[in-house]
Protein backbone atom coordinates (compact mmCIF):
# COMPACT_ATOMS: atom_id res chain seq x y z
CA UNK A 1 0.00 0.00 0.00
CA UNK A 2 2.37 2.46 1.07
CA UNK A 3 4.51 1.42 -2.23
CA UNK A 4 1.52 2.37 -4.63
CA UNK A 5 1.16 5.77 -2.90
CA UNK A 6 4.67 6.48 -3.52
CA UNK A 7 4.66 5.81 -7.10
CA UNK A 8 2.13 7.97 -7.18
CA UNK A 9 2.88 11.07 -5.49
CA UNK A 10 6.89 10.79 -7.82
CA UNK A 11 6.64 11.66 -11.48
CA UNK A 12 7.62 9.12 -13.75
CA UNK A 13 10.47 10.03 -16.14
CA UNK A 14 8.52 9.95 -19.05
CA UNK A 15 6.05 12.32 -17.59
CA UNK A 16 8.80 15.07 -16.55
CA UNK A 17 9.71 14.38 -20.06
CA UNK A 18 7.07 15.52 -21.81
CA UNK A 19 6.27 18.70 -19.24
CA UNK A 20 10.07 19.64 -20.48
CA UNK A 21 9.07 20.09 -24.54
CA UNK A 22 5.68 21.89 -23.14
CA UNK A 23 7.46 24.29 -21.55
CA UNK A 24 10.09 24.56 -24.62
CA UNK A 25 7.51 24.56 -27.07
CA UNK A 26 6.28 27.66 -25.42
CA UNK A 27 8.97 29.23 -24.87
CA UNK A 28 9.80 29.12 -28.38
CA UNK A 29 6.39 30.06 -29.22
CA UNK A 30 6.41 32.79 -27.09
CA UNK A 31 9.94 34.43 -28.29
CA UNK A 32 8.87 34.09 -31.80
CA UNK A 33 5.87 35.99 -31.03
CA UNK A 34 7.70 38.83 -29.02
CA UNK A 35 10.34 39.16 -32.11
CA UNK A 36 7.37 39.28 -35.04
CA UNK A 37 5.65 42.07 -32.48
CA UNK A 38 9.46 43.73 -32.55
CA UNK A 39 10.15 43.68 -36.29
CA UNK A 40 6.18 45.06 -36.94
CA UNK A 41 7.68 48.83 -36.88
CA UNK A 42 10.31 47.79 -39.16
CA UNK A 43 8.29 45.86 -42.12
CA UNK A 44 5.55 48.62 -41.63
CA UNK A 45 8.14 51.64 -41.77
CA UNK A 46 9.70 48.93 -44.78
CA UNK A 47 6.68 48.94 -47.01
CA UNK A 48 5.58 52.41 -46.18
CA UNK A 49 8.86 53.60 -47.51
CA UNK A 50 8.57 50.65 -50.92
CA UNK A 51 5.21 52.43 -51.63
CA UNK A 52 6.55 56.12 -51.47
CA UNK A 53 9.10 55.46 -53.44
CA UNK A 54 7.26 53.59 -56.11
CA UNK A 55 5.33 57.15 -56.56
CA UNK A 56 7.94 59.02 -56.37
CA UNK A 57 8.57 56.36 -59.65
CA UNK A 58 5.14 57.65 -60.96
CA UNK A 59 5.73 61.30 -60.48
CA UNK A 60 3.41 61.37 -57.56
CA UNK A 61 5.09 63.41 -54.38
CA UNK A 62 1.87 63.73 -51.97
CA UNK A 63 2.38 60.33 -50.07
CA UNK A 64 3.87 61.29 -46.68
CA UNK A 65 4.52 59.22 -43.72
CA UNK A 66 3.11 59.10 -40.55
CA UNK A 67 5.45 58.79 -37.51
CA UNK A 68 3.07 59.07 -34.33
CA UNK A 69 3.60 54.94 -34.33
CA UNK A 70 6.96 54.76 -35.02
CA UNK A 71 9.19 56.60 -32.33
CA UNK A 72 12.27 54.36 -33.26
CA UNK A 73 12.34 55.29 -36.91
CA UNK A 74 12.11 59.12 -37.02
CA UNK A 75 14.97 60.18 -38.31
CA UNK A 76 14.56 57.73 -41.15
CA UNK A 77 10.84 59.10 -41.62
CA UNK A 78 10.84 62.62 -41.16
CA UNK A 79 13.95 62.31 -43.87
CA UNK A 80 11.51 60.83 -46.54
CA UNK A 81 8.67 63.48 -45.64
CA UNK A 82 11.59 66.48 -46.26
CA UNK A 83 12.66 64.77 -49.49
CA UNK A 84 8.74 64.16 -50.35
CA UNK A 85 7.60 68.15 -49.36
CA UNK A 86 11.10 69.34 -51.48
CA UNK A 87 10.35 67.29 -54.15
CA UNK A 88 6.56 67.92 -54.47
CA UNK A 89 7.58 71.64 -54.14
CA UNK A 90 9.74 71.26 -57.07
CA UNK A 91 7.41 69.75 -58.73
CA UNK A 92 4.63 72.54 -58.12
CA UNK A 93 7.27 75.03 -59.31
CA UNK A 94 7.78 73.08 -62.38
CA UNK A 95 4.58 72.85 -63.67
CA UNK A 96 3.78 76.60 -62.78
CA UNK A 97 6.47 77.66 -65.30
CA UNK A 98 5.42 75.12 -67.62
CA UNK A 99 2.16 76.94 -67.33
CA UNK A 100 3.38 80.09 -67.90
CA UNK A 101 5.99 79.01 -70.60
CA UNK A 102 2.85 77.63 -72.65
CA UNK A 103 0.62 80.62 -71.73
CA UNK A 104 2.94 82.35 -73.79
CA UNK A 105 3.63 79.95 -76.37
CA UNK A 106 -0.14 79.70 -76.94
CA UNK A 107 -0.28 83.81 -77.24
CA UNK A 108 2.62 84.74 -79.47
CA UNK A 109 2.55 85.71 -83.19
CA UNK A 110 5.03 83.18 -84.15
CA UNK A 111 3.74 79.93 -85.31
CA UNK A 112 5.55 77.04 -83.64
CA UNK A 113 5.52 73.45 -84.77
CA UNK A 114 7.53 70.57 -82.92
CA UNK A 115 7.23 67.07 -84.44
CA UNK A 116 9.07 63.64 -83.91
CA UNK A 117 11.02 61.74 -86.11
CA UNK A 118 7.89 60.30 -87.61
CA UNK A 119 6.60 63.53 -88.51
CA UNK A 120 4.02 63.53 -86.14
CA UNK A 121 3.14 66.69 -84.49
CA UNK A 122 4.09 66.57 -79.98
CA UNK A 123 3.17 70.09 -79.92
CA UNK A 124 1.73 73.39 -81.52
CA UNK A 125 0.27 77.16 -80.34
CA UNK A 126 -2.82 78.61 -82.00
CA UNK A 127 -0.81 80.73 -84.40
CA UNK A 128 0.28 77.02 -86.08
CA UNK A 129 -3.13 76.57 -86.46
CA UNK A 130 -4.51 79.77 -87.72
CA UNK A 131 -1.61 79.59 -90.18
CA UNK A 132 -2.11 75.59 -91.26
CA UNK A 133 -5.65 76.94 -91.96
CA UNK A 134 -7.08 74.11 -89.00
CA UNK A 135 -9.73 74.18 -86.68
CA UNK A 136 -8.74 71.11 -84.75
CA UNK A 137 -5.73 70.59 -82.38
CA UNK A 138 -2.80 69.49 -84.43
CA UNK A 139 -0.86 67.12 -81.69
CA UNK A 140 -0.87 63.71 -83.37
CA UNK A 141 -1.52 64.56 -87.36
CA UNK A 142 1.07 64.29 -89.72
CA UNK A 143 2.65 67.65 -90.46
CA UNK A 144 3.01 66.80 -93.86
CA UNK A 145 -0.59 65.95 -94.28
CA UNK A 146 -1.42 69.45 -93.30
CA UNK A 147 0.99 71.70 -94.46
CA UNK A 148 -0.11 71.21 -97.84
CA UNK A 149 -2.52 74.04 -97.11
CA UNK A 150 0.39 76.86 -96.43
CA UNK A 151 0.85 79.42 -99.08
CA UNK A 152 3.31 77.65 -101.99
CA UNK A 153 6.57 79.38 -101.32
CA UNK A 154 6.45 78.15 -97.59
CA UNK A 155 5.11 74.78 -98.32
CA UNK A 156 7.77 74.33 -100.31
CA UNK A 157 10.82 75.78 -97.82
CA UNK A 158 9.29 73.54 -95.40
CA UNK A 159 9.56 70.35 -96.92
CA UNK A 160 12.81 71.59 -97.82
CA UNK A 161 13.72 72.36 -94.30
CA UNK A 162 14.94 75.93 -95.54
CA UNK A 163 16.10 79.06 -92.82
CA UNK A 164 15.33 82.21 -94.06
CA UNK A 165 13.07 84.61 -95.53
CA UNK A 166 10.70 83.44 -97.99
CA UNK A 167 8.04 85.65 -100.03
CA UNK A 168 4.65 85.23 -101.22
CA UNK A 169 2.41 86.56 -103.80
CA UNK A 170 -1.35 86.53 -102.19
CA UNK A 171 -4.17 88.43 -104.01
CA UNK A 172 -1.49 90.82 -105.59
CA UNK A 173 -0.33 91.99 -102.10
CA UNK A 174 3.18 90.36 -101.21
CA UNK A 175 3.46 88.43 -98.10
CA UNK A 176 7.32 87.92 -96.11
CA UNK A 177 7.61 85.10 -93.98
CA UNK A 178 9.96 83.72 -91.91
CA UNK A 179 10.98 80.52 -91.17
CA UNK A 180 13.36 79.39 -88.75
CA UNK A 181 13.42 75.46 -88.72
CA UNK A 182 16.17 73.31 -85.95
CA UNK A 183 16.95 69.86 -85.54
CA UNK A 184 17.38 68.65 -81.70
CA UNK A 185 17.00 65.31 -79.40
CA UNK A 186 14.50 65.79 -77.01
CA UNK A 187 13.88 62.77 -74.64
CA UNK A 188 16.57 60.57 -76.44
CA UNK A 189 14.16 61.12 -79.55
CA UNK A 190 14.80 63.06 -82.73
CA UNK A 191 12.58 66.46 -83.11
CA UNK A 192 12.18 68.83 -85.37
CA UNK A 193 11.48 72.40 -84.67
CA UNK A 194 9.68 74.88 -87.08
CA UNK A 195 8.57 78.20 -86.43
CA UNK A 196 6.97 80.79 -88.80
CA UNK A 197 6.89 84.41 -88.63
CA UNK A 198 4.88 86.92 -90.83
CA UNK A 199 7.01 89.86 -91.23
CA UNK A 200 4.87 91.28 -93.30
CA UNK A 201 3.69 93.97 -90.79
CA UNK A 202 7.30 94.54 -89.55
CA UNK A 203 8.92 95.38 -92.84
CA UNK A 204 5.98 97.63 -93.98
CA UNK A 205 6.65 99.67 -90.72
CA UNK A 206 9.91 99.31 -90.98
CA UNK A 207 9.73 100.68 -95.02
CA UNK A 208 7.49 103.41 -93.73
CA UNK A 209 10.05 104.46 -91.22
CA UNK A 210 12.93 104.30 -93.84
CA UNK A 211 11.28 106.27 -96.03
CA UNK A 212 10.47 109.01 -93.56
CA UNK A 213 14.08 109.27 -92.54
CA UNK A 214 14.74 109.35 -96.26
CA UNK A 215 12.54 112.34 -96.53
CA UNK A 216 14.09 114.36 -93.63
CA UNK A 217 17.58 113.99 -94.68
CA UNK A 218 16.83 114.88 -98.37
CA UNK A 219 14.73 118.19 -96.79
CA UNK A 220 18.13 118.55 -94.21
CA UNK A 221 20.31 118.23 -97.30
CA UNK A 222 18.32 120.17 -99.81
CA UNK A 223 18.10 123.09 -97.15
CA UNK A 224 21.31 123.00 -96.51
CA UNK A 225 22.03 123.57 -100.38
CA UNK A 226 19.01 126.10 -101.00
CA UNK A 227 19.39 128.43 -98.49
CA UNK A 228 22.57 129.33 -99.42
CA UNK A 229 22.50 129.30 -103.02
CA UNK A 230 19.27 131.61 -102.22
CA UNK A 231 21.41 133.91 -100.00
CA UNK A 232 24.03 133.74 -102.85
CA UNK A 233 21.70 134.83 -105.22
CA UNK A 234 19.88 137.73 -103.37
CA UNK A 235 23.47 139.24 -103.30
CA UNK A 236 24.52 138.66 -106.58
CA UNK A 237 20.84 140.82 -107.67
CA UNK A 238 22.24 143.51 -105.60
CA UNK A 239 25.45 143.50 -106.82
CA UNK A 240 24.39 143.40 -110.34
CA UNK A 241 21.67 146.10 -108.80
CA UNK A 242 24.24 148.67 -107.52
CA UNK A 243 26.96 148.09 -110.40
CA UNK A 244 29.52 147.96 -107.46
CA UNK A 245 32.25 145.49 -105.85
CA UNK A 246 31.67 143.51 -109.53
CA UNK A 247 34.96 141.56 -108.66
CA UNK A 248 32.43 139.46 -105.98
CA UNK A 249 30.37 138.15 -108.72
CA UNK A 250 32.60 135.13 -109.84
CA UNK A 251 33.35 134.01 -106.75
CA UNK A 252 29.28 133.79 -105.52
CA UNK A 253 28.91 132.28 -108.76
CA UNK A 254 31.13 129.53 -108.42
CA UNK A 255 29.91 128.87 -104.90
CA UNK A 256 26.65 128.76 -106.41
CA UNK A 257 28.07 125.51 -108.73
CA UNK A 258 29.68 124.02 -106.11
CA UNK A 259 26.54 123.77 -104.17
CA UNK A 260 24.52 122.65 -107.03
CA UNK A 261 27.35 120.05 -108.04
CA UNK A 262 26.94 118.45 -104.79
CA UNK A 263 23.20 118.48 -104.67
CA UNK A 264 23.28 117.26 -107.84
CA UNK A 265 25.78 114.56 -106.59
CA UNK A 266 24.03 113.96 -103.65
CA UNK A 267 20.33 112.67 -105.43
CA UNK A 268 22.51 110.90 -107.77
CA UNK A 269 23.14 108.56 -105.15
CA UNK A 270 20.06 108.12 -104.26
CA UNK A 271 18.97 107.38 -107.38
CA UNK A 272 21.57 105.04 -108.20
CA UNK A 273 20.51 103.35 -105.39
CA UNK A 274 16.83 103.03 -106.31
CA UNK A 275 17.57 102.00 -109.70
CA UNK A 276 19.84 98.94 -109.31
CA UNK A 277 20.05 96.68 -111.93
CA UNK A 278 20.06 92.81 -111.78
CA UNK A 279 23.61 91.58 -111.74
CA UNK A 280 24.42 90.08 -115.40
CA UNK A 281 26.68 87.42 -114.09
CA UNK A 282 29.33 86.18 -116.37
CA UNK A 283 32.30 83.57 -115.65
CA UNK A 284 35.04 85.77 -114.81
CA UNK A 285 38.71 85.19 -114.17
CA UNK A 286 39.64 85.49 -110.95
CA UNK A 287 43.26 86.69 -110.75
CA UNK A 288 42.95 89.32 -113.55
CA UNK A 289 39.99 91.00 -111.71
CA UNK A 290 41.69 91.08 -108.59
CA UNK A 291 44.66 92.97 -110.21
CA UNK A 292 42.89 95.33 -111.58
CA UNK A 293 40.75 96.18 -108.26
CA UNK A 294 44.43 96.49 -106.76
CA UNK A 295 45.42 98.57 -109.88
CA UNK A 296 42.75 100.95 -109.12
CA UNK A 297 42.99 101.05 -105.36
CA UNK A 298 46.85 101.16 -104.78
CA UNK A 299 46.61 98.42 -102.36
CA UNK A 300 47.95 94.94 -101.02
CA UNK A 301 46.07 91.89 -101.96
CA UNK A 302 46.79 88.16 -100.40
CA UNK A 303 45.24 85.50 -102.19
CA UNK A 304 44.92 81.63 -101.47
CA UNK A 305 42.96 80.12 -103.67
CA UNK A 306 42.78 77.33 -106.78
CA UNK A 307 39.61 77.84 -108.67
CA UNK A 308 40.22 79.68 -112.14
CA UNK A 309 36.95 81.82 -112.50
CA UNK A 310 33.62 82.95 -110.54
CA UNK A 311 30.66 83.62 -111.42
CA UNK A 312 29.07 87.46 -110.82
CA UNK A 313 28.93 90.19 -112.27
CA UNK A 314 32.31 91.84 -112.23
CA UNK A 315 31.24 95.96 -112.59
CA UNK A 316 29.40 95.30 -109.81
CA UNK A 317 31.59 93.29 -107.63
CA UNK A 318 34.30 95.58 -108.71
CA UNK A 319 32.47 98.40 -107.49
CA UNK A 320 31.78 97.17 -103.83
CA UNK A 321 35.41 96.15 -103.79
CA UNK A 322 35.76 100.01 -104.29
CA UNK A 323 33.60 100.86 -102.05
CA UNK A 324 34.69 98.82 -99.29
CA UNK A 325 38.51 100.25 -99.31
CA UNK A 326 37.18 103.44 -99.85
CA UNK A 327 35.63 103.17 -96.74
CA UNK A 328 38.59 101.60 -94.82
CA UNK A 329 40.74 105.10 -96.04
CA UNK A 330 38.65 107.04 -94.36
CA UNK A 331 38.51 104.93 -91.07
CA UNK A 332 41.29 106.62 -90.05
CA UNK A 333 43.50 103.52 -91.22
CA UNK A 334 47.31 104.04 -92.97
CA UNK A 335 46.79 103.36 -96.72
CA UNK A 336 49.69 100.61 -96.15
CA UNK A 337 47.60 98.89 -93.01
CA UNK A 338 44.46 98.42 -95.44
CA UNK A 339 44.39 95.04 -97.14
CA UNK A 340 42.31 92.90 -99.69
CA UNK A 341 42.69 89.16 -98.87
CA UNK A 342 40.64 86.69 -101.46
CA UNK A 343 40.42 83.08 -100.58
CA UNK A 344 38.73 79.50 -100.97
CA UNK A 345 36.65 77.38 -98.76
CA UNK A 346 34.54 73.97 -99.89
CA UNK A 347 32.41 75.79 -102.99
CA UNK A 348 32.74 79.42 -102.08
CA UNK A 349 35.41 82.67 -102.62
CA UNK A 350 35.76 84.84 -100.01
CA UNK A 351 36.67 88.39 -100.36
CA UNK A 352 37.72 90.09 -97.75
CA UNK A 353 39.07 94.10 -96.91
CA UNK A 354 41.01 95.09 -93.56
CA UNK A 355 41.58 98.28 -92.02
CA UNK A 356 43.54 98.99 -88.78
CA UNK A 357 41.26 102.39 -88.37
CA UNK A 358 39.05 102.60 -85.19
CA UNK A 359 35.97 100.07 -86.07
CA UNK A 360 32.81 100.37 -85.43
CA UNK A 361 31.02 100.17 -81.60
CA UNK A 362 28.23 97.52 -81.19
CA UNK A 363 25.46 99.64 -81.98
CA UNK A 364 27.22 100.90 -84.97
CA UNK A 365 27.62 97.26 -86.32
CA UNK A 366 23.80 96.51 -85.95
CA UNK A 367 22.74 99.29 -87.69
CA UNK A 368 25.94 100.01 -90.42
CA UNK A 369 24.11 98.15 -93.14
CA UNK A 370 20.51 99.78 -93.13
CA UNK A 371 20.33 102.55 -95.95
CA UNK A 372 20.46 105.93 -94.95
CA UNK A 373 22.46 105.08 -91.65
CA UNK A 374 26.34 106.62 -91.32
CA UNK A 375 28.80 107.32 -88.92
CA UNK A 376 30.23 110.02 -91.26
CA UNK A 377 29.50 113.57 -90.71
CA UNK A 378 28.82 114.33 -94.85
CA UNK A 379 27.92 110.67 -95.03
CA UNK A 380 24.86 110.20 -97.08
CA UNK A 381 24.31 106.09 -95.80
CA UNK A 382 24.22 104.80 -98.91
CA UNK A 383 27.51 103.49 -99.78
CA UNK A 384 27.51 100.40 -97.43
CA UNK A 385 23.53 99.16 -98.23
CA UNK A 386 24.02 100.16 -101.53
CA UNK A 387 27.07 97.20 -101.43
CA UNK A 388 25.12 95.09 -99.45
CA UNK A 389 22.05 94.86 -102.16
CA UNK A 390 24.39 93.98 -104.66
CA UNK A 391 26.15 91.22 -102.61
CA UNK A 392 22.52 89.78 -101.31
CA UNK A 393 21.76 89.67 -105.23
CA UNK A 394 24.64 87.72 -105.86
CA UNK A 395 23.67 85.05 -103.29
CA UNK A 396 25.66 86.19 -100.40
CA UNK A 397 25.68 88.60 -97.57
CA UNK A 398 28.44 91.51 -96.48
CA UNK A 399 29.66 90.77 -92.90
CA UNK A 400 31.18 93.35 -90.53
CA UNK A 401 33.44 92.63 -87.52
CA UNK A 402 35.29 94.03 -85.40
CA UNK A 403 39.34 92.50 -85.15
CA UNK A 404 40.91 91.55 -82.27
CA UNK A 405 43.95 93.46 -83.05
CA UNK A 406 41.97 96.66 -84.22
CA UNK A 407 40.43 98.25 -87.25
CA UNK A 408 38.05 96.43 -89.21
CA UNK A 409 37.04 93.54 -91.07
CA UNK A 410 34.37 93.54 -94.34
CA UNK A 411 33.69 90.09 -95.99
CA UNK A 412 30.89 88.62 -98.73
CA UNK A 413 31.70 85.17 -100.22
CA UNK A 414 30.50 84.58 -103.65
CA UNK A 415 29.54 81.24 -105.07
CA UNK A 416 32.08 79.58 -107.48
Amino acid sequence: MQLILMSVLIPSDTYLNNWFWVILFSTNVLIIWVVIKALTPIKNVVQALDIGVDSFHDKDFSITIDNHAYSEFTMIIDTYNKLAKIMRDERMAIYQRELLLDTVIQTTPVALILTNNNDQIVYSNLAAKTLLNQKKKLDGMKFSDIYQHMPTALMEATTNKLDGLITEKLNDETIVYHLNYQPFTLNKQRHHLYLYKNLTTDISRKESDIWKQVIRLISHELNNSLAPISSLTHSAKKIIASNENQHMLPDILNTISRRSAHLHKFIEQYAHFARLPKPDKTKVKIRPFIQTVTQLCAVEASTRFEAETVLCDAAQIEQVLINLIKNAEESGSDKQQIALNVYQSTNQITFEVTDQGKGLTEQQLLQALLPFYTTKSKGTGVGLALCNEIVIAHGGRLKLENQVEGGLKVSFSLSL
